[in-house]
């Protein structure tokens, strides 16, 4: 079984509204990455920042057939993506589960299923580019991540990478490797300002 988490907890300050209820091309963003993502995991598990937002996702999302989507909120306030990839792989059912960030409308399944296959034996799958920036939120994380999250809480620490190097066993996957999948690499392409759009078919 494969777990898709949704991070959908991002305050879209650049971007000046919640990016989740975004309409593209006549569905809601958070519509088109549940969509996509089920096309490579059994279940979708959503990460609100809170019981509000929560409510709102329940109220717009649409029924699927076969498919088991849940709704949870970050275990702690404040801590952005760390509570949120926390939350979600504490009601994740599966050993391996991909984390993706809400407003990514290029995700690419066979990407994520090759991302998965990466991650067998290891802490994590993380795709790398060649500066060196990680997709953290476009990456497959098994069950140690679930304590390194914690002890990143516990030390006060704020960023994913704290809990990525906490990690024995985590693989760096080059995004060169992935063109395979994606010549241009369009899956990574988060939509963070309203003049992104133009980039979304």
């Amino acid at each position: 079984m494969r777990t898709a988490i949704i991070l959908c907890g991002g305050r879209s300050a650049r971007f000046g509204r919640d990016k989740t209820l975004l309409e593209i091309n006549g569905s809601l963003m958070i519509d088109r990455v549940i969509d996509r993502a089920l096309r490579a995991v059994d279940e979708i598990v959503i990460a609100a920042r809170d019981p509000e937002q929560k409510e709102s996702l329940i109220e717009v999302l649409r029924v699927r057939d076969g498919a088991e989507v849940t709704i949870v909120c970050d275990s702690i306030a404040g801590y952005g993506p760390v509570a949120g990839i926390l939350a979600g792989l504490l009601a994740s059912k599966s050993e391996y589960s991909v984390c993706l960030a809400c407003d990514l409308p290029h995700i690419n399944p066979t990407a994520i299923d090759a991302l998965f296959e990466y991650a067998t034996g290891h802490d994590a799958a993380i795709p790398q580019h060649r500066n060196g920036m990680l997709e953290t939120l476009y990456a497959v994380y098994g069950r140690p991540m679930i304590t390194a999250c914690r002890d990143a809480m516990k030390n006060d620490e704020h960023t994913i990478r704290s809990a990525i190097y906490a990690m024995d066993e985590v693989l760096f996957v080059p995004t060169e490797s992935l063109r395979r999948f994606d010549s241009d690499l369009r899956m990574f392409l988060n939509v963070n300002y309203p003049e992104d759009l133009g980039m979304v078919v």
